[in-house]
């Protein structure tokens, strides 16, 4: 043996001890910090050393709106305070929304919550929760809620509500965000639920013992502050979707005996009272991808919050939220009816036309409060990518309402419109 020949060797001794040494070693697999749970939807991921998916969303809308309002007595005060008379209401607004959710042997358990906070100076139009977030500008629950299975409970969309069309001002009807418990359940395309309801997430009355207005009666009395019950049945099949709905509620009040003084107050009593509505949406994709129709209507006995005479999208809500409180404990009967039609142009690109009308006769209350209005609206919505909406809302309302608490000087003739413009960013 020479040289050569144990120098090749010893060189390929060591090579073959070196691989060795390697296929020793062991490797460390890739650490997926991030697993995906489809078992929920599009957009879980599984949160690291549990068993629970979370998805999380939100947007970012900056907005602006002007306009006017005309009208005789009351209506036409509204011209110099009205936060769309003139083009200067900026407004931003933004969400973040959570979901979690898991799977258990009672079935599916989640949890939503959804924060917004918004800035912007609000006058005039727009509800109590808007004045405090103008004025302080602090996050505050927009809806939450924990569902097991059947059973949902927390700050979510009255069980009544069916809707207010294809466009972000929306027409009269019932549009309350309140606190209640509900328990679903759904078989072959049908499904029955029912919920106890929160009135005063309803502007209900409150109690009012030993109370003076400014100039001067005295009341006693008031609402009783029992929960609403609500019942509804849905359908959707094909390219129909169906919803009906009943409610009892307790939130009328109706003014007795009394002079007004303090020795003889008005005496106010709680009254029953009921509702029913329903909504049909049809999907018209084999006359245009995407369209859809949209219709619903409701009537209520000493319901005004459930036809769009008080509440959210409502006539009082156009007029000042101060009359919500006053047209939600109203007795009287009232009702309220909408269309909405929606046209996909593009993929990224789509108009609704909508209309609707609430009426409440209260001629039987003492003091005679009958209410007409009427609303028509256009929307149209661009989406240039995904993700990001180009929104243009104009909308005309028209309302009289015939109110005879101190005289004529309390009726209000007027109408308005308003052009609503945003940018919205979600994910």
């Amino acid at each position: 043996m020479n040289f050569k020949t144990l120098l090749l060797g010893s060189a390929a001794a060591m090579l073959m001890a070196g691989g060795a040494q390697a296929a020793d070693l062991t490797v460390a697999e890739p650490v997926d910090y991030v697993k995906v749970c489809d078992a929920f939807g599009a957009g879980f991921f599984y949160s690291p050393g549990t068993d629970t998916c979370i998805k999380i969303g939100g947007y970012v809308k900056f907005g602006t709106s002007f306009g006017d309002r005309s009208g005789d007595d009351f209506v036409g005060v509204f011209n110099g305070t009205y936060p769309n008379s003139n083009w200067g209401n900026f407004y931003t607004e933004v969400s973040i929304q959570a979901t979690a959710s898991s799977v258990t042997e009672y079935g599916n358990l989640t949890g939503f919550i959804d924060m917004r906070a918004k800035t912007g100076n609000v006058r005039g139009e727009g509800d109590v929760q808007d004045y405090i977030n103008a004025s302080t500008n602090s996050a505050y629950v927009d809806s939450a809620y924990l569902e097991l299975g059947p059973l949902k409970a927390g700050y979510f969309t009255s069980l009544f509500d069916f809707g207010r069309g294809y466009n972000d001002t929306g027409m009269f009807g019932s549009d309350s965000t309140v606190d209640h418990i509900q328990l679903t359940y759904a078989v072959n395309g049908f499904g029955l639920a029912i919920s106890v309801e929160d009135a005063r997430d309803r502007n209900a009355f409150g109690q009012v013992d030993n109370l003076a207005d400014p100039i001067g009666p005295y009341y006693t009395g008031g609402q009783d502050n029992i929960p609403d019950i609500v019942a509804a049945v849905t359908y959707a099949s094909g390219i129909f979707s169906a919803k009906l709905a009943g409610a009892w509620t307790h939130q009328a009040v109706s003014i007795g005996s009394g002079d007004g003084s303090a020795a003889d107050p008005y005496n106010y009593d709680a009254e029953d009272g009921w509702a029913i509505g329903g909504g049909l949406e049809i999907a018209l994709d084999n006359f245009s991808a995407g369209d859809r129709f949209f219709v619903s209507a409701a009537y209520g006995d000493n319901a005004n919050s459930y036809t769009g005479i008080a509440g959210g999208t409502s006539v009082a809500g156009f007029v000042g939220p101060f009359l919500n409180v006053d047209a939600a404990s109203r007795t009287g009967s009232s009702w309220s009816a909408l269309a909405s039609y929606k046209h996909v142009w593009t993929p990224q690109l789509w108009s609704s036309l909508s209309g609707g009308y609430a009426q409440f006769d209260g001629s039987d209350d003492y003091q005679d409060f009958n209410v007409d209005a009427w609303r028509v609206g256009f929307t149209t919505a661009y989406t240039p990518v995904k993700g990001l909406d180009l929104v243009g809302d104009v909308f005309y309302t028209d309302v009289n309402v015939n109110d005879d608490r101190f005289g004529p000087t309390d009726d209000i003739d007027g109408n308005g419109w308003t052009f609503n413009l945003f940018l919205k960013r979600s994910w």
